[in-house]
Parts: C-alpha cells; structure tokens; sequence
C-alpha cells in the first residue's frame, strides 16, 4: 500500500459517493421535500453556505458525504426544534409511497448510471481490450488477494519457467495453471532483468472447474463507433451485475467462497489500475460504481441500505402502521453492527493477504 493509491481511491469512492447523495438531494427537492444539509465530507464544520434555506457544507472527514433531509433521519438529540420548523407537508413522511420510493433509491440510480456512462466513455474514447498478447506469458494485471499477488508477483512480471519446464507463451503457461488447482507449483520469474522463484498454488475454480493464480495478459485495445459503445457500456453492465447477483446467490447457497475486498484490497485494486492505464482504471472506477449501486438496493429490511429503506415502506403500506422512531433505530443499530463485523473481517482478511505478499516481496 503506498499513499498515492490510497489517495487515489478516496477520491474515487468521495465522487461516486457525493453522486449518490445528490440523487437523494435532487428528487427530495423535486418533490417539496425539505432539505437541511448537503455535505461533502463528515465530522467537524470547515465552512458551509446557506442557500434557499439549505446548508451547504465541507466537513473535515474526506470520506463522501450526506444529505439531511427533514422527517427521513432519525432525529439526534438536539435535532427536534430543526425538525419542528419544518411545515408537516415538506416533511419526507409526507410523500405518497411512489415518491419515497424514488427519492430513496435516486442515489443508487445515480452509481448505476455513473457506471454505464464509464464504461461507454472507455469503449468510444479510450478503448476496450480486443486482443490478447500470447506471444509471451507476462502478467499484465495482477488481482488482489489472489495466489499470484500473495506470492509477491506485480504487474509487468514474466513467468520463465514453471517447475523447471520453460514457458514459450501464455497459452503453454495457463494450460498448466488450469490442470494444477490446489497443486504447489514453483515458478521462475523475470522482473526487470532480475530472475527469482516463487511457489504459488493455484486456487480451484468450481464453476470453470480449472486452476487460477489470479493475473490477466496484456492486451491491445480498439475504441468503437459511438453507437456500439452505447451498446457495450449497458451490456457490460449488465453483465457485471448478472455475475454480481449470481456471486451473492453462490454465496449465501454456500457453493462459492467469499471473497470481498476491504479497505486494504481496494487500495491496492485501484492503486494497480491506475498504474496499468486509463482503460483498466475507468473500467474498475466503472466496477465499484455498480457494485456500491447494486449493494445498496439489495431488499435486506435494514434502513442502513436504500433497498432496506424499501422494504420498510412496503412493509409499512401493509401493516397500514408506521414502524415507530424506536424499532427503527434499533433497526438501523443492527444494520450498522453487521456492517461493522463486515468492514471488520474484510480488513482482516486484507491485512492477513498484504502480509503474505510482503513476505514474498523479492
């Protein structure tokens, strides 16, 4: 992990997030809704400006941002004279179930079309790979927590040999890779004029039923006529969001291994990307984008995700009740606990992979 990587990635995730907040903050104005605060950033004030009765902010935590609307919060402590100002028909519970519905999953709308529009501005402008160069076995990209990045390889790295047979080209290299997995094998590596080996296992892939250590070949790159692009940027997204779905189903079925990325991951994941070129990096900026979109419409009944917030207005529209300010807090207390033992054992699992690969370093 360096700091240029970590910067990298927490402006990434501040532009995608900030998106995502003004998606609430447009439809909750579009419909009348009272707004209190847009701010970008979290924790102490640095300076705010207050327009048509809102308060803009710039927070000193650099880490997205919020937007506070009146009667959607819980109210804090201190809170209610702010909330008691509102007239009850600005109120967020004021909206008819159609209208809270949009305001709520606007900002995942937001980082699902951010991710599109990614990936059409890589087809028409910057260019999507087309063809493989086999001609030698060179990993071009290395994928966090994989074999291949525990065991120290980096971008650029040139397998030689594996287990004393030499390596002509890539094709040589992966038809061993694909018939060896959970098998150690060692490797000779060239990097930079400098030769070293490494043993590295690959991992079993069930659903290919091959070996895998986790690296991609370089690869030539062609930009598309506007119109294919269009075309590539929804059909690759859908495809990312297909295999999303199907990944979480796999999961919780038990028939595949986590293998989420915490903070760590993701710094090293960007960090890569950038180095690799603009290609690969829009396309992963374009990834993280959908994912944070789909993960946040996922229909788990926890007000801590918009899909969440969902639910509980249907389940509210049944019951013909509103759920009260308590049940809802010790909702949203429960939400953030599992988040938390999430962001936990993600960043254990982060840390535990960056020290095997810190150990390999040659």
């Amino acid at each position: 992990m360096n700091l240029a990587n970590a910067i990298t990635l927490l402006v990434v995730l501040n532009i995608i997030v900030i998106a995502h907040e003004f998606g609430h903050f447009f439809w909750a104005r579009r419909f009348g809704t009272k707004v209190h605060e847009f701010s970008v950033g979290f924790g102490p004030l640095l300076s705010k400006h207050v327009r048509d009765g809102i308060q803009y902010s710039l927070r000193a935590v650099p880490l997205g941002g919020f937007v506070k609307i009146a009667g959607m919060d819980i109210a804090l402590e201190g809170q209610e004279d702010e909330e008691a100002a509102v007239a009850p028909e600005e109120r967020f519970s004021a909206l008819p179930l159609l209208k809270k519905i949009i305001v709520i999953i606007a900002g995942s709308v937001n980082n699902l079309a951010i991710g599109v529009i990614l990936l059409i501005i890589v087809a028409a402008f910057v260019g999507i790979p087309y063809e493989a160069e086999m001609d030698r076995a060179i990993a071009h990209i290395v994928l966090p927590k994989s074999p291949a990045y525990e065991a120290g390889l980096s971008p650029g790295d040139q397998i030689l040999a594996i287990d004393g047979k030499t390596i002509k080209n890539w094709d040589e290299m992966v038809g061993i890779i694909y018939k060896s997995p959970n098998k150690p094998l060692v490797f000779t590596i060239s990097r930079k004029g400098r030769v070293f080996t490494r043993r590295i296992t690959p991992i079993y892939d069930p659903k290919a039923k091959i070996g895998l250590i986790g690296i991609h070949a370089p690869y030539k790159t062609k930009r598309l006529p506007l119109g294919e692009a269009f075309v590539f940027g929804f059909q690759r997204s859908w495809e990312l969001l297909y295999g999303n779905t199907v990944a979480l189903l796999r999961i919780i079925t038990g028939k595949e291994r986590a293998n989420l990325m915490g903070p760590f991951g993701m710094i090293g994941y960007v960090g890569q990307a950038r180095e690799t070129g603009p290609d690969y990096f829009l396309q992963v900026c374009a990834t993280i984008s959908l994912f944070l979109g789909f993960f946040n419409l996922l229909p788990i009944p926890l007000p801590l995700l918009d899909g969440g917030w969902v639910v509980i207005f249907l389940l509210e529209r049944l019951r013909r009740k509103e759920f009260s300010p308590e049940q809802k807090s010790i909702a949203q207390m429960v939400g953030l606990g599992l988040l938390l033992l999430l962001f936990i054992f993600v960043t254990y699992s982060d840390i535990g992979s960056d020290v095997r690969r810190l150990f390999h370093l040659p």
